[in-house]
């Protein structure tokens, strides 16, 4: 197969993907509706963390981070990773998407 068709599917692939993943702007909106009805909500469960961000490894991939606010935790106000949290039996709080969620592949890099 010649270089110009496989740019050519590339590029029909990429245009399909964009047409059919949600606009960096709709998640962050998205975001931001959720973390509001989250902090107006009474009834919402008290975790034992809050989450604070995201951390991108040096593969690209990322994952969440969380401050640890149980006074009397050993790890009290320390950063962590989910896996942490779970390992010391804590809850953890409802975590956003990431915005780095999908990669569309470039066959030209």
């Amino acid at each position: 197969m010649s270089s110009s068709k496989l740019t050519e599917i590339n590029q029909v692939l990429n245009d399909w993907v964009k047409l059919l993943l949600p606009k960096r702007e709709d998640i962050e909106i998205r975001q931001r509706a959720m973390l509001a009805r989250d902090s107006n909500n009474p009834k919402k469960v008290k975790s034992d963390a809050v989450f604070i961000g995201w951390q991108e490894t040096s593969l690209g991939d990322a994952f969440p981070l969380f401050n640890i606010t149980v006074k009397n935790h050993p790890l009290y106000q320390s950063t962590v990773s989910d896996q942490t949290l779970r390992d010391q039996n804590l809850k953890i709080p409802q975590t956003p998407l990431s915005l780095r969620t999908v990669k569309i592949f470039n066959a030209e890099k």
